[in-house]
């Protein structure tokens, strides 16, 4: 093993920061921009969402919404400002000190460089490379295209990579299809009778 690779959101980071970009300020922003409440708009900006749906592209990218919805506001401002929202595991950041020292750390995640920038600005320095399926490959999923590309652009084999992340099958199961090594956070225990389940992520330091 020479490499650990880190999911982003509910892993590294909880969902607070996102969920409040999409669910609160961009219908806020939307309220304001078109005249009408928060709920009228929180309605139509989530009837948007649910029309392109998650396997399209689009939907990951704030400049793509901001652009739809005809915000005034330029995204990476209203996500700078949010920043205050990103909260990092505590348990995440003392397993990352540790490794630090002793393996590369990489993080592969399916949301937009813009954010990834403000989630893990804070952490950047502990990580060699921070890659975005949809910002740079181009993919909605973490698919075994994602992780064999990823492989080849740290020149590392699968079997030399270790991967860790919140979702069973983009982050678990495809990884494993390929030879890698990987762990399932679980921190709400829905999952049970797996291997390599961690219910906290310090757990990580005595598996590997």
């Amino acid at each position: 093993m020479k490499v650990i690779s880190f999911d982003a959101d509910g892993t590294l980071v909880d969902h607070c920061f996102v969920d409040i970009f999409w669910e609160k300020e961009v219908p806020k922003l939307y309220a304001k921009r078109h005249g009408i409440s928060f709920n009228e708009a929180w309605e139509e900006v989530r009837r948007c969402y649910n029309e392109i749906g998650e396997e399209d592209i689009r939907w990951y990218l704030p400049s793509y919404w901001f652009k739809r919805f005809e915000l005034e506001e330029k995204p990476v401002e209203v996500l700078k400002r949010l920043k205050k929202h990103v909260k990092i595991f505590p348990d995440s950041l003392e397993t990352i000190e540790n490794l630090y020292d002793r393996y590369e750390l990489i993080v592969v995640s399916n949301a937009p460089r813009e954010i990834l920038e403000i989630e893990l600005e804070e952490i950047k320095d502990y990580f060699s490379k921070i890659y975005s399926c949809t910002s740079q490959f181009k993919e909605v999923r973490k698919n075994p295209e994602v992780y064999l590309r990823v492989c080849n652009e740290i020149k590392a084999s699968p079997k030399h990579l270790v991967h860790v992340g919140d979702h069973y099958k983009f982050d678990y199961e495809v990884p494993r299809s390929l030879g890698i090594r990987s762990f399932l956070i679980d921190r709400k225990n829905n999952f049970d009778g797996k291997e390599d389940i961690l219910r906290d992520m310090r757990e990580l330091l005595q598996k590997i």
